[in-house]
């Protein structure tokens, strides 16, 4: 009886544990020609966050899991894709069309 409740509550833990985790992810946004995409939104796991001048992005509290990786600017979608964030930091460079 005792080993059955020690595993049970080892399995209880390491759920609760991996539930509600949270990752950082990061990267950078190039158009066709190799430039950074400046400015434009990077959203992932309901965050969202803007390019800087070497197109890179950074979003912090983005869910476990698999993610909507999506590129946006000025209304329209210009990338999408999906990503698995299984890491404390998970890094996704992009090219757009």
């Amino acid at each position: 009886m005792q080993v059955r409740l020690t595993k049970w509550l080892l399995v209880l833990l390491l759920a609760v544990s991996l539930y509600g985790q949270t990752a950082v992810v990061t990267g950078a946004v190039t158009r066709r020609n190799g430039a950074p995409a400046v400015n434009v939104t990077v959203s992932v796991g309901g965050r969202a966050g803007l390019t800087d001048v070497r197109g890179r992005y950074r979003i912090a509290g983005v869910p476990f899991g698999r993610q909507t990786w999506r590129v946006t600017h000025a209304g329209r979608v210009l990338r999408e894709v999906q990503i698995e964030v299984s890491g404390a930091v998970v890094t996704h460079d992009e090219r757009l069309p």
